[in-house]
């Protein structure tokens, strides 16, 4: 067989990656790496050895041309000497599967990236489809991860599917968890080929932990802070080659996930609309985005329901209730008549309206977001800056005033989103509760209230809607009073200080307006 001196590097890669000790800290003896056996002993014998030895986790990598016999349904993992028209000179996968099922290792997780022949260097080729490799390789207890590079370009000094595992353990995903699980690290390989429009790797799993911590997120960091809105100022946006360009430009910082953001943290930051979902329908400045969850990422088909309380849709639901844009993102892969011939593109801010659930094209029950698209009516050159503020902390409250979102979440967060007013709880699905914050003393001219808690109520949105146009009012004693009917509703809940002048400063500039009750004082 053709010579791939990409199989080399992968392998000198790989094992650098596993003994780092910052990332995983395997010891030298137990990490073997056998470069062109020369014969099926040679190949299978430090197989055997491993496999007497290891008793919590073993993972078996191969790398190099692969065989598939359609005839009789076998993968073969070649020898430097092997000939396709001589199947017998190459090592069917059979007799490395029984290897490994002799062994008492708890977790199996097994690599193949290989074809089934093709010229080394630029392209390797083949009439194989990674389904069927990685059908015939599952074995129970194991997660099998199986890469095909039909007419697909080495990446450089690396084989495209393992050089996307190497860019991403070697750099680390600085959004991402703690730990790298073995699903994780084969999902972002799966979407960064995808998109850059070469086959797709396959994975299958038989009674394994799919979550299983592998390697340690070298970029990991304990807190991140989010931001919400523009972060991108040039228009019209670049053409970004892959996920690590966008999460650089601070446009979305996953570099696996979807959706960025989570509803705790304040909502949805930014989405990646790239053709995952079969439902999704883009018409431009309209987008029917469809949540998380329960797509099959071998085939793609939806196989099961979705749930408002996946991270991600939660985020979505959270951006309908504070109003908070998100980043839109297009891949190559989504409607071709609004998206990028390759690679990614920025393309502005959009408002989450509504959303619902409707059945999936394959059946199960989705979540639907409507997104819609926000023009600021300005055309800023490429490069020119913006002089608003980076929206992670704060929100717009006119064209030059934004409020400190953090004192908002805060004040919720304190009456467990209750209204102040009627006590009332609005539970929304997924966990989240509904509830407004409102200045007492607006902060926008000519009323320049201060932007504080003392100057700050948590209502329910119908006391908000009332208490801003003034409908009803505080008095001294914390008696709210209903100005249309001229009737006390009660005391206020107090578990913060709230300024009394901003209170009489509220009661003043609404008195004309009701004037039933307009001489309180």
């Amino acid at each position: 067989m053709p010579e791939l001196p990409a199989v080399e590097n992968n392998l000198n890669a790989l094992k650098k990656l596993l003994q780092d000790k910052a990332l995983w800290g395997l010891p030298p003896e137990n990490c073997a790496v056998i470069l062109n056996p020369q014969s099926p002993s040679e190949m299978l014998d430090p197989v055997r050895d491993a496999v007497a030895a290891a008793k919590d986790t073993l993972l078996v990598y191969f790398a190099g041309h692969g065989l598939y016999d359609s005839a009789a349904s076998e993968l073969y993992l070649t020898l430097p000497e092997s000939n396709r028209e001589r199947l017998y000179t190459a090592v069917q996968f059979p007799h490395l599967r029984h290897e490994l099922l002799d062994g008492q290792a708890r977790r199996i997780v097994v690599i193949l990236d290989c074809c089934h022949s093709g010229r080394a260097l630029d392209i390797m080729s083949g009439d194989d489809e990674a389904e069927l490799m990685a059908d015939s390789a599952a074995i129970n207890g194991t997660y099998v991860m199986a890469a095909s590079m039909k007419n697909a370009k080495v990446a450089g000094q690396y084989s495209a599917f393992t050089g996307e595992l190497i860019d991403l353990i070697r750099k680390g995903d600085p959004d991402g968890a703690e730990f790298f699980t073995v699903d994780g690290l084969f999902r972002y390989a799966r979407n960064a080929l995808r998109n850059k429009n070469m086959p797709i790797p396959q994975n299958r799993e038989r009674d394994f932990g799919a979550n299983l911590n592998l390697f340690r997120n070298r970029a990991y960091k304990a807190q991140t802070k989010s931001y919400y809105g523009p972060t991108w100022r040039g228009r019209p946006s670049p053409i970004f080659q892959n996920r690590r360009e966008l999460h650089d430009a601070k446009i979305h910082r996953p570099l696996q996930a979807g959706i960025c953001g989570t509803a705790e943290r304040g909502g949805a930051e930014s989405i990646v609309v790239s053709g995952g979902y079969k439902d999704d329908r883009d018409y431009g400045n309209v987008i029917i985005y469809t949540g998380h969850g329960g797509r099959d990422p071998n085939s793609g088909m939806q196989i099961a329901d979705q749930s408002p309380k996946h991270s991600g849709n939660a985020a979505l639901i959270k951006n309908i209730i504070t109003g908070l844009p998100v980043r839109v993102v297009r891949g190559a892969s989504g409607d071709p008549e609004h998206s990028p011939e390759y690679g990614y593109r920025y393309d502005g801010l959009f408002k989450v309206t509504d959303y619902w659930t409707a059945r999936s094209i394959d059946g199960p029950s989705v979540l639907q977001f409507r997104l819609e698209k926000i023009s600021d009516g300005v055309d800023r050159a490429v490069g020119e800056a913006s002089h608003e503020p980076e929206l992670g902390r704060w929100q717009k409250v006119s064209s030059d005033l934004y409020a400190d979102i953090s004192l908002s979440n805060k004040l919720k967060e304190l009456y467990k989103y209750a209204c102040q007013v009627c006590g009332i709880v609005l539970k929304m699905p997924g966990g989240l509760c509904l509830a407004n914050t409102v200045h007492i003393r607006g902060l926008e001219r000519p009323h320049n209230g201060s932007d504080s808690l003392d100057n700050m109520l948590c209502l329910c949105p119908n006391h908000s809607e009332l208490f801003v146009y003034g409908a009803i009012v505080v008095d001294d004693d914390y008696q709210v009073i209903d100005q249309v009917d001229g009737v006390a509703l009660g005391e206020l809940a107090r578990k913060h200080d709230i300024d009394q002048n901003s209170l009489r400063y509220h009661r003043e500039h609404h008195k004309d307006l009701y004037p039933r009750y307009g001489h309180i004082s």
